[in-house]
């Protein structure tokens, strides 16, 4: 179902559509009267260099039907090569707005992922502030090969409109293309860290640091173990790959078509 805008972001299709489009395209997925899917993904500086590195992780995004800008430095990617993003829009912000639309609507959302714990205190934090919030179930992300049919049967049981899924990039997308398919669930979104911050036992870096573009640099103060060989390799290596690939776009023929 890609029927929208998207911009080449070091080979990757990038959905050129803010919160509001993306909200609409979930909308409009689980109002469809001809059982339509959309299976989300997100794209930072992370992904793109994961796009590189990891044959698999490059098969299930493509595989994905929308994905949206998570992070800086894919906007910047595109800026190089002459064109432009919108606004990144991360799952601690869109989060609250998702929930306020399944409030609204009466969609109903399923948590999967993060540590254990996790899923259940958002679960909780988030019914407080959206009182009609449904949460069909939430779980943890750390369960064994073995436990993945009992999975799948309860999530069919279930039947939320949207499943949220917060392992972490390669893991929630290989899942969701290996496993997607056969969950008759409209809406799957890949969510990365997003439970850990509705369930307020992850900060998020200040408000200054988030309107100037710095947010990368808060995390990384605030989880230096995990983070800095992701940052201090990373992103320069991003930003080469970035170049590189502005390069090639802009010493492109144009076509005369």
């Amino acid at each position: 179902m890609k029927d929208h805008e998207t911009v080449d972001v070091l080979g990757i299709p990038v959905a050129r559509l803010d919160l509001a489009g993306v909200l609409a395209r979930v909308r409009q997925v689980i109002r469809s009267p001809d059982r339509a899917r959309l299976r989300l993904a997100y794209v930072n500086a992370h992904s793109c260099n994961l796009f590189f590195e990891d044959p698999a992780y490059r098969q299930a995004l493509a595989q994905a039907d929308l994905i949206y800008l998570d992070g800086n430095g894919p906007r910047l990617a595109a800026w190089l090569a002459g064109d432009r993003l919108p606004r990144r829009m991360t799952g601690a912000d869109w989060i609250h707005d998702l929930c306020a639309l399944a409030e609204r609507e009466g969609f109903r959302l399923y948590f999967l992922g993060a540590h254990p714990g996790v899923a259940e205190e958002a679960a909780v934090r988030l019914r407080r502030s959206y009182p009609g919030l449904q949460i069909l179930g939430a779980r943890d992300g750390f369960f064994p090969p073995e436990d993945e049919p009992g999975l799948l049967d309860e999530l069919r049981r279930a039947r939320p409109d949207i499943l949220l899924l917060a392992m972490s990039s390669p893991r929630q997308e290989t899942w969701m293309a290996r496993l997607g398919p056969e969950l008759d669930i409209p809406v799957i979104w890949a969510a990365g860290g997003m439970l850990e911050y509705a369930s307020g036992r992850l900060r998020r870096a200040p408000l200054w640091m988030r309107r100037v573009g710095l947010e990368w640099l808060g995390r990384w103060w605030i989880e230096p173990r995990r983070l800095t060989r992701r940052y201090v390799v990373g992103i320069p290596l991003f930003l080469a790959r970035a170049v590189t690939h502005a390069f090639a776009r802009r010493l492109r023929p144009r076509s005369t078509a």
